[in-house]
């Protein structure tokens, strides 16, 4: 009798509307076991427009599976994500983690909004290394030795001003 092993399916239903979302590849590529909560929670994080909280991950994955997901579980996957490069953990004014996709800036620099937490990438500017290099130069001065410098700027985006 032959036996197929079935393929995961992806636990969130893609939108006709936005681009095929691979979130099996993305976790295996990682190195992380495709679980259907990984798959769950990196899907919820890939289509959301703001950062969420733990607490707005779960509600998200209940609303998305029908199914009110373990907090053990969610606080894991989110700290694998974070781990593997696959989204980004900020802290924010009011000290509450926030997770979202990770964002590939150019210039490794990002906004951050600071009333709905939106992060977006800040366009390449070619004095800016520059500016950079020179603030790591007095920081070695002083003997700090930075392996590793990022801006991110905090406001108001557009949205939120309106």
């Amino acid at each position: 009798m032959k036996t197929t092993t079935p393929q995961p399916k992806p636990p969130l239903a893609a939108s006709a509307a936005a681009a095929p979302f691979d979130s099996e590849r993305l976790l295996r590529d990682s190195g992380l076991r495709v679980t259907r909560a990984a798959q769950t929670v990196l899907e919820l994080l890939e289509r959301s427009s703001q950062p969420l909280t733990h607490e707005e991950v779960a509600a998200a994955y209940t609303a998305a599976t029908g199914e009110a997901p373990d907090r053990v579980t969610v606080y894991r996957v989110l700290d694998r994500l974070v781990e593997a490069g696959l989204c980004d953990r900020r802290v924010g004014a009011d000290r509450v983690n926030r997770f979202s996709r990770h964002v590939e800036a150019a210039s490794g620099n990002t906004f951050e909004c600071d009333q709905c937490h939106k992060v977006l990438a800040l366009p390449s500017d070619p004095e800016l290394p520059k500016v950079m290099g020179r603030l790591g130069k007095a920081l070695r001065k002083q003997g700090i030795d930075t392996r590793n410098t990022a801006l991110t700027l905090h406001g108001t985006c557009g949205e939120c001003a309106r």
